[in-house]
């Protein structure tokens, strides 16, 4: 009943916005901390967050692990049983980054463009 309530329209309305995206637009390392700054969209809306992460190299990848907390009423949730529910809520994250495969360099003349 829980997760049905969280995708309802009282919090991620997930039938109309199936997504929740962060997009970065800088990121900084100092020492062994990722500073991340971007955007939060939720439900059609967006807003500024800094996350900062902790980064650590396991078996030849990097692993993030960063928590945050965003005001999700700025995000349009603002449900709230009685008041109960805080202004800000928790975000928690922990991944992996993986080198991406090499491919090899394509000209540009292979699609039909010369470079000028």
């Amino acid at each position: 009943m829980r997760d049905r309530h969280l995708r309802s329209s009282d919090f991620f309305a997930a039938d109309i916005h199936p997504q929740v995206r962060f997009v970065s637009v800088s990121a900084t390392l100092e020492s062994d901390t990722l500073k991340v700054s971007g955007r939060l969209s939720v439900r059609g809306r967006s807003i500024p967050l800094r996350v900062d992460a902790q980064v650590r190299r396991v078996d030849g990848e990097l692993q993030i692990e960063a928590a945050t907390n965003a005001p999700h009423r700025e995000l349009g949730m603002t449900w709230s049983l009685f008041g109960l529910i805080p202004p800000r809520s928790e975000l928690f994250v922990n991944a992996r980054l993986i080198p991406a495969r090499q491919t090899p360099h394509v000209p540009a003349t292979a699609y039909g463009t010369e470079p000028k």
